[in-house]
């Protein structure tokens, strides 16, 4: 059974360095514990991997990782930094962005745990499901152009997150808009690495032998580079190439009587249904990511608008979920 917030804060006091500490605590929200549950678990995990060099990589990259985000809760939470903007944008970004670098040390932590694949369940839940899996099913449609089109969805999908995720943190001053695109990006990152950990697998472009390569084609090189250079390799399940854009599709149409969202909003679902259906086209990804997926961004965007619904301060007058720029932002 946990203890309330202002119980750890209290016992908090009791500790060297405790009334940081307990300042810490009291202010700090639910998504706080969960990012720092989430370092601690990827810490953990890779401490008991078997040795290697990959291993060792991975393990300095955690604990990199586990560090910023104490350290982030001690300046912001803990309120060693005085409030104001520069404050709450350190929060914004840092916090959010402990969770998306993470994914690059999934490049080196889900090789280093010498995980049992998981295709062969996942390719047959496909073929219960649907019948085959769509990979297969797209392979009449191959050419240069359809190569071209989706591969350049497909690699879109980085100008997406930078734009929406650090459009928002630095430009939104709606509260509540901008803490739930926040909470929810936040949240797709941490269930979906998590999950990553769980289920692995190369997906259908390593796992099955296919008639017909794909192409050769200016985006699909692009993508093969990226993915090359950057991919973490076994992370197919949930497709958080379907996650994000979906959930940035969902805020957009959740905001869509409000600017900027009202002019973007078509353009955001277009490219989440062209990225969606890449990631099966290009061979990344069973139908089962997607569902997966699209399901891991209904639930990260639904808990993130519970997470932004009460008051701007929370009880005892602690430290708002996202600190807004200025004092009196819009509660809307």
């Amino acid at each position: 059974m946990s203890l309330p917030s202002t119980e750890l804060a209290r016992r908090a006091e009791l500790l060297p360095g405790g009334k940081l500490l307990a300042r810490t605590v009291h202010n700090m929200t639910s998504l706080d514990w969960y990012l720092l549950a989430f370092h601690t678990i990827l810490v953990t995990r890779v401490a008991v991997a078997p040795d290697s060099p990959g291993a060792t990589t991975a393990r300095w990259f955690a604990v990199a990782l586990f560090t910023m985000t104490i350290a982030l809760q001690l300046l912001c939470r803990g309120e060693l930094l005085p409030a104001g903007k520069f404050r709450g944008l350190t929060y914004r970004i840092l916090a959010i962005a402990a969770v998306c670098v993470s994914y690059f040390e999934m490049g080196v932590l889900l090789p280093a745990l010498q995980p049992t694949l998981l295709d062969a369940e996942l390719l047959w839940l496909d073929r219960v499901l649907f019948g085959e899996t769509p990979a297969v099913l797209m392979e009449r449609l191959l050419s240069h152009a359809t190569s071209n089109w989706f591969g350049f969805f497909y690699y879109s999908y980085i100008w997406l997150l930078v734009l929406n995720i650090l459009g928002t943190a630095l430009f939104d001053r709606q509260y509540r808009r901008m803490g739930e695109m926040l909470a929810a990006a936040a949240m797709v990152g941490v269930a979906g690495h998590l999950i990553y950990i769980l289920v692995p697998g190369v997906g259908p472009i390593a796992y099955m032998h296919f008639d017909r390569p794909i192409p050769d084609s200016f985006w699909w090189g692009q993508v093969q580079a990226l993915v090359g250079n950057a991919g973490a390799m076994l992370d197919i399940f949930p497709s958080l190439h379907t996650a994000y854009p979906s959930m940035f599709a969902l805020h957009a149409i959740r905001h869509r009587r409000t600017a900027p969202f009202k002019y973007i909003w078509p353009v955001s679902t277009f490219f989440a249904l062209n990225i969606v259906f890449s990631t099966m086209f290009l061979r990344w990804h069973y139908a089962v990511d997607v569902v997966a997926g699209l399901a891991l961004a209904w639930g990260s965007q639904r808990w993130a608008i519970h997470y932004m619904s009460g008051p701007r301060l929370r009880d005892g007058q602690r430290q708002p979920n996202f600190e807004a720029f200025r004092d009196h932002a819009p509660s809307s």
